[in-house]
């Protein structure tokens, strides 16, 4: 990527080598990954840091992804959401509005357009309210 703060992502599941093949694919492409194995320590880690997206899988142990969307939407973290999932990802994106699907299994390529694209909006909203921040100073 061309900007000097690489894009941070969260990648949530609890799937081991999912996780490492998710985070090998979106390193390579100069994203900055962290990644959590179930929705608490997702929240705990948003709590102290701010990602550009999320990656978030329906099916984890102690708080699953439904529950972990919530929460972090009551917090008001608006960090746009990828949801993954093996069972039926696309309704799960409907039924808590979060901003792309994909089924599981799904090509790695396909994930690094859909982080790309959210991504690329966030840090642009971003950057347009700095701007109008220190435009109006």
């Amino acid at each position: 990527m061309s900007s000097l703060l690489a894009p941070r992502v969260l990648l949530v599941d609890d799937d081991d080598r999912l996780v490492r093949m998710m985070r090998l694919t979106l390193v390579t492409e100069d994203f900055d990954v962290e990644t959590a194995m179930d929705g608490v320590a997702a929240l705990e880690k948003l709590e102290s840091a701010e990602f550009d997206v999320i990656v978030l899988d329906l099916q984890m142990p102690r708080m699953d992804g439904r529950a972990c969307y919530r929460a972090l939407r009551e917090r008001g973290t608006e960090t746009p959401v990828i949801i993954v999932s093996a069972y039926d990802a696309e309704a799960g994106r409907a039924e808590l509005g979060a901003n792309r699907a994909i089924s599981k299994p799904f090509d790695p390529h396909v994930l690094v357009l859909a982080v790309h694209a959210l991504a690329d909006d966030s840090t642009t909203h971003a950057r347009d309210a700095g701007a109008s921040i220190d435009g109006a100073k």
